[in-house]
């Protein structure tokens, strides 16, 4: 009977030392195929949110620009007019910190993820078309997102430009002597903004940001920065 227990004894060690190995293995065996933390490759930079400030900010210039358009084309318009794009125009020149600010930190997501030296030759490699790629390769993607970071709220003037210029009109129509304060004249195109001026600049970093991100801007997102880049041109494509 001793014996019969001691081998019933022995039996079950053994038994539970084969069961402890394999589970031993197992997690030697997964912990040497994980990958180490420090291994792991860092992601690209997530300019999303900076996308996105950038993307309704140009947008908003575009709306102003063809709002303060379409009152120039009237045969006649008063300053109550002109209240709703002011108003519209305070709101630009308000948020135009705001979009400085999500330039300079492209800038900086860009440099920490090691993306910023060949910045242009991967814009490049992502433009297929001729003629949308001769346009957006004119300058450095580098270059005009280190002089916004630094200098995009020195455009602010451009914003008030065209505004300032419908004013004049009605000023120069009450100096004539009228009683009312309104302005009869046929159309007169509003100042343009410039090739290097504010809808030019942010267009065209808003463009590049959604080709870094691995998508492209729609057709008349890339009409209206064209425009707005070279007035009085015709789109190429």
């Amino acid at each position: 009977m001793t014996s019969a227990r001691s081998s019933y004894f022995r039996l079950t060690v053994v038994l539970a030392v084969l069961a402890i190995v394999p589970i031993s293995a197992i997690r030697s065996s997964t912990a040497t195929n994980s990958p180490s933390p420090s291994l792991n490759t860092f992601p690209g930079a997530d300019l999303a949110n900076e996308e996105r400030v950038l993307a309704k900010y140009f947008d908003d210039l575009v709306t102003y620009d063809k709002q303060v358009a379409e009152v120039s084309k009237r045969t006649a318009f008063v300053s109550a007019d002109l209240d709703p794009l002011q108003r519209k125009a305070d709101d630009l020149k308000g948020r135009l910190t705001v979009v400085q600010n999500s330039v300079r930190e492209i800038v900086r997501k860009l440099k920490a993820a090691n993306e910023w030296e060949d910045l242009d030759t991967s814009i490049a490699a992502k433009i297929t078309d001729t003629s949308q790629r001769s346009f957006l390769l004119e300058s450095s993607f580098k270059h005009l997102l280190e002089e916004s970071s630094n200098n995009l709220t020195t455009y602010s003037t451009d914003i008030k430009l065209p505004l300032d210029n419908l004013r004049k009109r009605l000023a120069s129509r009450q100096s004539e002597g009228s009683d009312f304060d309104i302005v009869r004249a046929g159309y007169e195109a509003p100042t343009p903004f410039l090739l290097s001026g504010l809808q030019c600049r942010t267009g065209t970093i808003r463009v590049n940001v959604t080709i870094k991100l691995g998508g492209f801007p729609s057709k008349d997102t890339l009409n209206n920065v064209f425009a707005n880049c070279n007035p009085g041109r015709i789109v190429p494509w």
